[in-house]
């Protein structure tokens, strides 16, 4: 009998574990989901939409960091897909880390630039193939018709960041992209999006694994 016992706990311990769970599906319908934290403003939870206006005073609290998502999952391999609704945003950023960044999209409207530097800033995506570190910024993709968010303002536009092996497989409205490399192999355990200025919605969250043995 005590060994019996013994076992159920050590599953049901198991089970509970934040960040061990393979697949997410985050509806929205409630302020609090066991692998999701919401910072860096007030974010609401309506209708299965997660929104939140940018503020100014909380941006220049956190280092020029606008509010983020974050959801710790074992996203090494898999789909990542969602909605979002950017109005009046300098930037949108979508990243996997892992062992520091992994692989960032960052969309960017240069019309919204707080500072001088960043009226030159255009969307790119990051790849680290290995630790990322001030001196490590990783290699920047500006693939031909990547989009800027200024085409993406005001309207619901789909994201989808597929993973298989050193493959990648981007898309964020009509743009797709196949690419390869050596980040994709990274593991990764946490999915983010964040912004700065103006507002951002974010519904249909979804997080799908693929990873062997998953």
């Amino acid at each position: 009998m005590f060994c019996h016992r013994m076992v159920l706990v050590v599953i049901v311990m198991f089970s509970a574990a934040p960040g061990l769970c393979n697949d997410v599906i985050d509806t929205f319908t409630t302020e609090t989901f066991e692998t999701r934290a919401a910072e860096r403003g007030d974010w609401s939870f309506h209708d299965g939409v997660a929104s939140v206006v940018s503020d100014p005073v909380l941006y220049k609290k956190y280092a020029n960091h606008g509010p983020i998502l974050k959801w710790s999952v074992d996203c090494s391999q898999g789909e990542t897909d969602f909605a979002m609704y950017p109005s009046g945003c300098q930037r949108v950023v979508f990243t996997l880390n892992g062992d520091g960044h992994v692989f960032r999209i960052s969309l960017i409207n240069p019309e919204k630039a707080m500072s001088p530097w960043q009226k030159k800033s255009k969307s790119r995506m990051i790849a680290w193939a290995q630790k990322s570190s001030k001196t490590n910024k990783g290699e920047s993709l500006q693939p031909q018709g990547f989009p800027s968010l200024e085409t993406l303002d005001s309207k619901w536009t789909k994201v989808s960041v597929g993973i298989q092996g050193d493959t990648a497989v981007i898309t964020i409205g009509k743009f797709q992209i196949e690419f390869q490399h050596e980040a994709m192999q990274r593991e990764k355990s946490e999915i983010t999006i964040s912004f700065a200025s103006g507002s951002l919605q974010v519904r249909d969250f979804e997080f799908r694994s693929n990873k062997s043995g998953s």
